[in-house]
């Protein structure tokens, strides 16, 4: 008898296990058209086949959508491991941003304590690139704080430097004398590139900036052949964190998997060295202030009546409620790094274009 049982349960197992599954999914669908729903008031059953759910779906568009409206604390330990698995991805900076918005910032500040200096800079990265009031004042205080070690610190300074407010920060600690002299080459350079003239105009006055080479004309650039492998090499560096090609890199600017086909020499180079002369459409830039002190500059990627999500550098989605929004204002110039080339060598830019020339449709 008990052999038979011991039978059944490996045939019906992998069954229950499917039913199970498919109970959740059914149970999260209907909660998600109520909109009177509340998790924290939920019935046990409910919160054990939505936190299942959630379990199964991690790391997914849905998962974060779905942890951000019910408030779900339960899945801190998930998110953890999200940032610092998926560190330099949209999916880690999500991550981040949920832990510090369902109120789990001494549990990320915890977290950070007990890490090495590797896994401690990925989650700083993440969390720095988030651009909100919290995860900011943090990256802050470790980018000048002289007993943070350099590869976090630098990871700090690397996170601040893809938003707006991370870059006032970097700005302002580099005014009052706090940024340390290691890290202030590369923040000019960061700085130089910034989309807003009065932080590159101040920044320019409160550090050093290398002497960038002087360009030759694009008529002449276009002239050169680049090495495509030195190129993917470049632009995994310069590029990776705002493109996609085949599915790799930031889903946050156009992609550029098939953009050889699209555009030729002369027109990579002007797209890269003036980006702001032509917008691509769906990519405008726009600047938004909230009554919480918070500031998000990126693209809107979806609107309702009650609020917008906007999609920031490093890919994160920002949802701002629109009677929480002080202003928003469309930006005049593009959201791709202007500059680049004071931070790249000519040959690293030769390179980069043959690269993306060779990227061809299929």
């Amino acid at each position: 008898m008990f052999r038979y049982v011991i039978l059944l349960f490996i045939l019906c197992g992998p069954v229950v296990a499917q039913d199970t599954a498919e109970a959740d999914k059914r149970i999260v669908q209907t909660v998600q058209r109520l909109a009177s729903f509340d998790y924290s008031k939920a019935s046990q059953k409910t919160k054990d086949a939505i936190d299942r759910y959630l379990t199964a779906t991690a790391g997914s568009d849905e998962y974060f959508q779905l942890v951000e409206r019910f408030g779900v604390a339960s899945q801190k330990e998930i998110l953890f491991k999200l940032a610092a698995d998926k560190a330099g991805s949209a999916q880690s900076g999500q991550a981040v941003k949920l832990l510090f918005q369902l109120g789990q910032g001494s549990a990320v500040k915890e977290k950070l304590a007990s890490l090495d200096p590797a896994g401690a800079a990925a989650l700083v990265q993440a969390f720095a690139s988030v651009g909100s009031k919290e995860t900011t004042e943090l990256a802050a205080t470790l980018l000048t704080d002289p007993k943070t070690a350099r590869p976090v610190s630098e990871a700090a300074l690397k996170g601040l430097g893809v938003n707006a407010a991370g870059q006032q920060a970097i700005l302002a600690a580099a005014q009052a004398g706090k940024l340390p002299d290691v890290l202030k080459p590369a923040a000019a350079s960061l700085l130089a590139t910034s989309t807003d003239e009065a932080i590159r105009t101040a920044a320019a006055k409160a550090l050093t900036m290398t002497g960038a080479a002087k360009l030759p004309p694009v008529a002449e650039l276009v002239k050169k052949t680049g090495d495509p492998a030195k190129g993917q090499v470049a632009y995994m560096t310069f590029c990776f964190s705002c493109h996609q090609v085949n599915g790799l890199g930031i889903d946050f600017g156009p992609a550029l998997s098939e953009i050889g086909s699209k555009l030729a020499k002369e027109a990579l180079y002007d797209s890269i060295l003036n980006p702001s002369a032509g917008i691509s459409f769906g990519f405008e830039g726009w600047d938004v202030k909230m009554k919480d002190g918070n500031q998000y500059v990126g693209m809107i990627a979806s609107e309702t009546d009650a609020e917008i999500s906007l999609k920031v550098p490093g890919g994160i989605i920002v949802k701002c409620a629109k009677d929480a929004i002080v202003s928003r204002d469309k930006m005049k110039v593009s959201l791709m790094t202007p500059n680049i080339h004071e931070i790249m060598s000519a040959d690293d830019l030769v390179n980069v274009v043959e690269y993306l020339a060779s990227l061809k449709k299929k």
